[in-house]
């Protein structure tokens, strides 16, 4: 395993790392190989004020085990209107801090983002797929006011 780096904070040193933006995909495979990568805050939850946070990025190894549509999606509540209508259920162990980080696949494209765990099945977390988000990435785009 690689050992975890820091990433600085200053935008001018960020831009010296020449970071890789991740490409996307929306095709994956059942018994599919994937990381999800993330910030392990040891699965306390949130810290107290003034304590500190795991900075260094980390990741947990996994694997596809099914994907399906929900049809519980239907128009009306504005909590409704942002539940994904498609899963990628994933059998590997995450841990707080984790949660809204990107799941890849062997090629190092980001299938989808870590949305949560199972309560009754630790070892198992689902994901929005991309295909449920890159629309969303893209209308962003246009709007946006910079």
């Amino acid at each position: 395993d690689q050992p975890g780096i820091l990433l600085p904070t200053d935008p001018d040193k960020m831009k010296r790392e020449n970071l890789q933006q991740l490409k996307v995909t929306i095709n994956c495979e059942l018994e599919e190989q994937v990381r999800i990568l993330g910030y392990n805050q040891g699965g306390e939850g949130l810290r107290g004020r003034g304590e500190h946070l795991n900075r260094t990025a980390d990741f947990a190894r996994g694997y596809v085990v099914m994907k399906f549509a929900t049809d519980e999606y239907a128009k009306g509540s504005l909590r409704q209107e942002f539940k994904p209508r498609e899963e990628i259920v994933v059998m590997c162990y995450t841990i707080g801090g984790h949660s809204g980080g990107p799941c890849v696949n062997q090629q190092g494209e980001v299938i989808g983002i870590l949305s949560r765990a199972d309560s009754a099945e630790k070892h198992r977390c689902y994901l929005v797929p991309a295909s449920e988000w890159k629309p969303l990435v893209k209308k962003a785009k246009k709007l946006s006011l910079f």
